[in-house]
């Protein structure tokens, strides 16, 4: 029995101390798990919004952001980057210490603040399908470059940020402003061999401006054109003029509106999509074409002796047909631009 005894004691020895072994590798880890990141409070404030360039899929922002954090070793300022940025430049770096008189990390008795100023050209890929009754909202990453979101994690600032309310927005108005903070995934570890999961968070401040277009001074402008093109083909129709010189107007107002559609499209940046613009020259393309293709039939009437009826066809017939439907058409389109935005 006393054999027994000690076999069963030296069984269970042996397992305590695997579990010993086990519990102190596992342990650790679920405890470093359970540990909240580190935070700081992150705030952005706009300054400027410029230079709005479909063609480029970019525009210019101007903008303060500052954080607030509980120790001195942490410094977001540092290793921000902004994500969709060009050719950013800081200004105006600072740090200070200063007494915690505020709600924010109660129980440090000291905080410490910094601030820096960025300038940066922002990539955007302008949606100028319903233009010119689109609207944007325009997107500002902010993220940290060092550690990962197990380790620390922006709090948005928000009853701080905000925006300049006299910036000039060149023809577009600021509709809302929001500020959000998330866990942006990476699937790599990013060959740090400390890291055996190959999925990895970063935290990211994200930025969202919604702006309308107020002005529709340039759609005017490259819809013009246009419209006079269609007219005068449609007026060439009412002429008795000799058949080559009426030929000669639609082949003019062809090319015009060719040429208007592609300065259009340039100035748009809008190649692999159709916008409302495109749609309005595609249009104008058909009349034309419909128009000559009448011209056409009436040189056959009069050719056959029947130029009365010829003329009758333009004028009473053809004209108000073509007119009418032409207006109506792009009554339509414009209507349902300006309800899809």
């Amino acid at each position: 029995m006393s054999v027994s005894a000690n076999k069963l004691s030296l069984i269970g020895c042996f397992f305590a101390l695997v579990l010993s072994c086990w519990l102190q590798q596992t342990l650790p880890v679920q405890a470093a798990a359970l540990t909240p990141p580190k935070t700081c409070q992150l705030g952005i404030y706009l300054t400027s919004l410029q230079n709005f360039s479909p063609a480029d899929k970019s525009f210019t922002a101007n903008f303060w952001v500052w954080s607030l954090c509980p120790f001195d070793n942490l410094k977001p300022l540092e290793s921000l980057k902004v994500v969709n940025g060009e050719e950013v430049s800081k200004n105006y770096d600072t740090f200070t210490r200063s007494e915690n008189l505020s709600d924010t990390f109660k129980a440090n008795k000291n905080l410490f603040w910094s601030e820096q100023e960025f300038s940066t050209t922002i990539y955007y890929n302008w949606d100028t399908r319903s233009y010119p009754f689109d609207r944007h909202v325009l997107q500002i990453f902010l993220e940290e470059t060092k550690l990962d979101a197990a380790n620390f994690v922006y709090s948005p600032d928000f009853a701080n940020s905000g925006y300049q309310n006299d910036m000039d927005l060149e023809g577009w108005k600021l509709t809302d402003f929001k500020i959000a903070q998330i866990n942006f995934p990476y699937r790599t570890s990013f060959g740090n061999p400390s890291i055996q999961e190959k999925l990895n968070h970063r935290s990211r401040l994200v930025i969202s401006i919604t702006i309308n277009r107020e002005s529709k001074v340039s759609f005017f402008k490259l819809a013009a054109g246009v419209y006079a093109a269609v007219s005068l083909s449609i007026m060439a129709l009412l002429l008795d003029e000799d058949f080559g010189d009426r030929l000669g107007i639609f082949v003019g107002t062809l090319f015009a509106v060719l040429v208007n559609m592609q300065a259009a499209t340039s100035d748009l940046g809008s190649s692999n999509v159709v916008t409302l613009i495109d749609f309005i020259h595609i249009i104008a393309i058909i009349y034309i074409f419909v128009t000559a293709t009448l011209l056409v039939y009436t040189r056959f009437l009069s050719e056959a002796g029947q130029g009365k009826s010829s003329r009758y066809l333009m004028r009473r017939v053809a004209v108000p047909i073509l007119a009418g439907s032409f207006v109506v058409l792009n009554m339509i389109v414009i209507a349902h631009a300006a309800i899809v935005g």
